[in-house]
């Protein structure tokens, strides 16, 4: 069973992951994005010319893939946006888990000097032990195995 349990990534271990992830899926629609841009700026150059020359069979299939374009950009600027907002929401999260990860750290440290030092009354004793092995499983499920 412990075997089992070792091979399960921690909290803290996932969400790091989960937030790569997303940073990576945001890199990759940056690049698409700045692909698209670069090709409306060819296709815009390309519409200017053709005005001039007068081609209207052209310019209007140009028009057609400058509009295909233009939506492609707009919904590459919203997936940016709101990869940007997953991602921050999962910095908070991985923010938390590591606060929460060092007060439990904390507190498994100051309990178990207390039981080392012997601090603690012998009828609550088995409390606090108890306590302090609470706090480790939680230290697990959060960081791992140590």
């Amino acid at each position: 069973m412990q075997r089992a349990a070792a091979q399960i990534p921690s909290e803290l271990a996932r969400a790091e992951s989960t937030l790569k992830e997303m940073e990576a899926r945001l890199g990759r629609t940056r690049a698409m994005l700045e692909e698209q841009c670069a090709k409306h700026f060819e296709i815009e150059g390309q519409r200017h010319i053709l005005e001039r020359t007068g081609d209207i069979n052209r310019l209007m299939e140009i028009k057609q893939r400058s509009l295909a374009l233009d939506k492609s950009i707009k919904e590459l600027r919203r997936s940016e946006v709101e990869a940007l907002e997953r991602i921050e929401s999962a910095k908070r999260y991985v923010g938390g888990l590591q606060e929460r990860l060092d007060r439990l750290r904390q507190e498994a440290s100051s309990l178990s000097e207390k039981l080392e030092a012997d601090e603690v009354p012998p009828e609550v004793r088995p409390q606090v032990q108890t306590t302090l092995r609470r706090v480790q499983m939680q230290i697990e499920m959060l960081a791992g195995a140590e």
